[in-house]
């Protein structure tokens, strides 16, 4: 069973749980792959906290591991947050690197997760692999080192020493990946004292984080290095965005952005926690998709909604998921997630000389969930300077309940934690107009949608696969390609209407592109909707032409829930160029991309 499948890193959540994310884990797997011609830069992965990037570098080191002709050895190390002195620290550092460098060379995967395994052990360990018996002559120097030195010497050998996975990577052909889990943690904890002076200032308690050495500061060398390039994850978004962008680090970091899951694939989570976690619920397609919509794909709080302590908990309804999300919010673990984070944070969200227009500030803010912060309107509604109102929001922003992009102020895709503010601050302020922030009327838009989103979603996620043709209209099987850019599109061409397309995919590598049309009803697709894609489709072409481009081929898919006339399957079966999927072919589809429910037909709104 794949829950007792034995993998390099023991992950945080059950095997089948993991949901979404291939799209990303794809992006970071060729990353990994590419270090060995030299091809990657050093990347910063971040996201707020519970959205799962501790999962999906897990996944990503349990995927790269068993990839021995890839030749790039995953180095993951996961910073704690407990005090330690510098010189216990670096050996904990390098017992790590060895033992993982080494298991991946022998392809061990009980030696890569056994933190039991000491430096003197490693020595001893039996392998033919060329690059393993250069880590253990690495060991012999390094222990002879750190042994004939007090940790007066910590802080010049690790300086030294972080540079030894691309000397190594050198030397043996086998490069390293230097992936940190909460990489601006190793500002605070680490100490460069002697042991008795640091428990006296334990003790004392005078551990303070500006004591601390500064440690992400020394990699300032290694980011650039493209033989053991860096991936640095962080949940203090603020934090690790200053960290790798500005000082010693500046410059030296790519991003990738870790957003909550699509609605689609939040109702996939959600079926699968149930049946994990809650095995007697039970929950219709269509309701999941609304659970999800309402909590805005966030993994966590989807995962908060199937192991939720509310007394009448209950998925029969729009009322019954509400309800629960409320409770989550108001008394369960979603309001305990967040008021955590508001005390850890009090220094920020509370330093005001007026605290009750501080709170205003704050409640106002609310209303611009996932769009930017308009602090002339709440300047303007609250009659004070719009330089109060940049102040308070600058404070939000060191709290990472606001991040910031080309200069503005945005708030996080998070309606829960909206609607926590609301609820927290709210009961304690007079004479404020309320704020609305009730996601329905987006359900209702979701419907309309939905089928676009399953089928972009589902779109995102292919990778070489070969499915059964009969699938899309046709006999035989279908290579599903790689796409560089999937999402809607409008074209116009200078001779033509404008057009919106659907779905749109380019394909990469290839000058092939993919336009959807999507019927989401269950009435059958008509003549009128062919002639509709292809009408575009000459549209797509007139548009490329007149810009210059490379006209690439264009493959056309018809996707319908209510099925297809006859006259339009006998076209589509006459046409190579055209595709055709009713509701069982698109469910397989997506069921084959780890869709764990059929595609529902929406009851009227």
């Amino acid at each position: 069973m794949c829950a007792e499948k034995l993998l390099p890193v023991e992950e945080m959540v059950a095997y089948e749980e993991f949901t979404d994310r291939v799209e990303i884990l794809r992006d970071l797997g060729a990353w990994v792959k590419n270090i060995q011609r030299m091809a990657s830069p050093s990347i910063a992965l971040i996201s707020p906290r519970r959205m799962g990037k501790t999962v999906l570098l897990d996944r990503l080191v349990n995927t790269v591991f068993l990839q021995p002709e890839y030749q790039v050895a995953p180095f993951y190390f996961k910073m704690k947050r407990e005090k330690t002195t510098l010189h216990q620290f670096l050996l904990r550092y390098a017992t790590t690197f060895f033992r993982q460098y080494i298991a991946y060379c022998a392809q061990d995967l009980s030696l890569y997760k056994d933190s039991q395994v000491n430096l003197r052990a490693l020595l001893d360990f039996p392998s033919e692999h060329p690059a393993a018996a250069l880590a253990q002559q690495d060991i012999q120097v390094f222990l002879q080192r750190y042994e004939d030195n007090t940790w007066e010497d910590a802080r010049n050998h690790w300086d030294d020493f972080i540079c030894v996975p691309e000397l190594l990577g050198s030397r043996s052909g086998i490069r390293v990946a230097v992936i940190i889990d909460e990489f601006q943690d190793m500002k605070f904890y680490v100490y460069d004292a002697s042991p008795d002076h640091f428990v006296e200032m334990k003790t004392k308690g005078l551990l303070t984080d500006t004591g601390a050495t500064n440690l992400t500061a020394t990699y300032d060398r290694q980011a650039q290095s493209r033989k053991a390039p860096m991936l640095v994850s962080g949940s203090a978004v603020t934090m690790i965005f200053r960290t790798v962008m500005g000082g010693p680090l500046g410059g030296r970091f790519g991003f990738k952005y870790l957003k909550p899951l699509s609605i689609p694939d939040g109702a996939t989570l959600l079926h699968q926690v149930l049946r994990l976690y809650a095995p007697d619920m039970r929950i219709t397609p269509e309701l999941a998709l609304y659970a999800s919509e309402q909590v805005g794909g966030h993994p966590y709080y989807v995962y908060c909604l199937s192991i939720s302590d509310c007394d009448d908990k209950s998925f029969d309804d729009q009322t019954s998921i509400d309800r629960l999300i409320r409770y989550e919010i108001e008394r369960g673990k979603i309001y305990g997630f967040w008021q955590t984070h508001f005390e850890d944070n009090r220094r920020y969200i509370n330093a005001d000389n007026d605290v009750e227009l501080g709170k205003k500030i704050i409640y106002y803010f609310t209303q611009y969930n996932n769009q930017p912060v308009d602090i002339k309107a709440i300047a303007a509604k609250l009659n004070v300077s719009k330089d109060v109102v940049q102040e308070k929001i600058e404070r939000l922003y060191l709290a990472d309940l606001v991040y910031r992009s080309a200069a503005r102020y945005y708030t996080f895709n998070d309606i829960c934690l909206m609607r926590f503010i609301k609820f927290v601050y709210e009961q304690d302020l007079e004479g404020i107009e309320e704020v609305d922030l009730s996601q329905r009327h987006l359900f209702n838009t979701l419907k309309g949608k939905f089928l676009e989103i399953v089928v972009q979603v589902t779109m995102m996620k292919f990778n070489h696969e070969v499915l059964d043709g009969a699938w899309f209209g046709k006999s035989g099987k279908i290579e599903a390609p790689l796409f560089q850019v999937v999402n809607a599109k409008t074209v116009k061409g200078s001779k033509t209407g404008t057009y919106q397309i659907d779905v749109y995919g380019k394909e990469q590598g290839a000058y092939r592109v993919w336009l959807c049309e999507c019927k989401y009803t269950t009435t059958k697709m008509g003549m009128a909707r062919v002639e509709k894609l292809e009408q575009a489709a000459a549209a797509f072409t007139q548009e490329e032409a007149d810009a210059g481009r490379p006209v690439p081929t264009a493959q056309l898919w018809l996707v319908s829930t209510g099925g297809f006339t006859k006259e339009v399957r006998d076209y589509a079966a006459s046409r190579e160029d055209i595709y055709a999927s009713g509701h069982d072919e698109i469910n397989a589809i997506f069921q084959a991309y780890g869709g764990s429910y059929r595609i529902p037909i929406f009851t009227q709104a």
